[in-house]
């Protein structure tokens, strides 16, 4: 007999969407895009500064033993306590994002946001207590003296540092999954660094952000993150194996154009 042709499933056709309903979806993120930016400004921060008219929502704690008892190299005393600036923290302009888009979108439900709430919560139970470790572990390298004495260290590179400044960054954001962990560890070791060698300090901080930004490609919390909204959980050995040349890549080409705006930007 004849094989019978069998007709290609139909292919739906793609949904229209009105400039109107494109908009109310992309709306959360230009909320949350302006009260950030907003948040960030110069005048904004001012506020919340000492004499400002929110300086009084400033939560300042000294700390026993830590408080007025560590002093620079020079014998200067670091003003070391514990603040906490609950209006003027970009935290709370995105959570100021989040409640207005709840109250103002049509399409989430309050059992929705509840649960979308308690979600985010649970998932960042673990994430929460790794940024707290990082920041403990950086005011300890800080205010001991580590990062100025690894600074030093490295300082023996020479002219050849800005090399390594991106490099730093990325193997930092490889190990803790994020660009702000990363700088926190590692932005006072860069400039101590810069000023023994010679070099603008914000050149290599920025290097090392630029670094961290390439080792966001195969930090494996990235990755496992990124499978799990796709559908690919249990393949991030392959999303690594098909990210990290171009990871290596773009850290090569800012390890060379560092160094070179080096040699034209001495600190």
């Amino acid at each position: 007999t004849a094989p019978v042709a069998v007709a290609p499933p139909a292919v739906p056709a793609p949904a229209r969407h009105t400039a109107r309903e494109v908009l109310a979806a992309w709306s959360p993120f230009y909320v949350l895009t302006v009260l950030v930016f907003v948040w960030s400004t110069p005048a904004f921060k001012a506020l919340s500064a000492p004499g400002g008219p929110l300086a009084w929502a400033v939560v300042t704690v000294p700390m026993p033993g830590v408080t007025g008892r560590i002093t620079t190299a020079g014998g200067a005393v670091v003003a070391n306590a514990w603040s906490w600036t609950p209006i003027g923290a970009t935290g709370t302009a995105i959570l100021l994002a989040v409640v207005i888009t709840a109250l103002t979108s049509r399409a989430l439900t309050r059992a929705v946001v509840l649960e979308q709430l308690r979600g985010t919560g649970r998932d960042l139970g673990k994430a929460l207590v790794l940024i707290a470790a990082i920041l403990v572990l950086a005011q300890i390298a800080n205010l001991s003296g580590g990062s100025a004495g690894i600074g030093g260290a490295l300082a023996g590179a020479g002219s050849w540092f800005p090399l390594l400044a991106p490099v730093i960054g990325w193997v930092g954001v490889f190990l803790t999954g994020s660009v702000v962990n990363a700088n926190t560890l590692f932005a006072q070791l860069q400039a101590t660094t810069a000023g023994r060698i010679g070099v603008d300090a914000t050149l290599l901080v920025a290097a090392s952000t630029a670094g961290g930004a390439a080792g966001k490609v195969i930090s494996p919390q990235s990755i496992a993150i990124a499978a799990g909204a796709v559908g690919l959980t249990g393949r991030e050995s392959e999303i690594l194996r098909a990210s990290i040349g171009y990871s290596l890549g773009i850290l090569v080409v800012l390890s060379l154009w560092t160094f070179g705006l080096s040699q034209l930007l001495p600190g």
